[in-house]
């Protein structure tokens, strides 16, 4: 019988000696995640992806990401909601300082957003 695979997680704080116990006990069915995948910022399509990219729709993304509107997003960094939509769509640079701030409230380097 051919299993399907799954995939497991563990919680941010599970014990180490839960997770090596797991891991020896079913050794015969776990696949190295360092054979089965590659790191995907080291592929072709993530840098032909990123290279097409503006900081704009990096901020877009990251506020999307986060489930923020863009009133929520424009509060947070003080301002106005048309101001942070011309930033989305490249009508209007992202200020060193809006840079530092939204980097700080998505937990990034600034220079995404520049």
């Amino acid at each position: 019988m051919k299993m399907r695979p799954i995939s497991i997680r563990f919680r941010p704080r599970t014990p180490a000696r839960v997770i090596h116990s797991v891991k020896r006990q079913f050794s015969d069915y776990i696949i190295d995640a360092s054979d089965e995948y590659e790191d995907w910022f080291e592929t072709d399509l993530h840098r032909e992806i990123a290279s097409g990219m503006k900081p704009g729709d990096y901020l877009r993304n990251y506020r999307e990401a986060h489930r923020l509107t863009q009133h929520d997003l424009a509060e947070k960094i003080g301002v106005r909601v048309n101001y942070l939509s011309d930033m989305e769509t490249g009508q209007r640079a992202i200020s060193r300082m809006n840079a530092k701030n939204l980097a700080g409230i998505f937990n990034v380097n600034p220079g995404v957003f520049i």
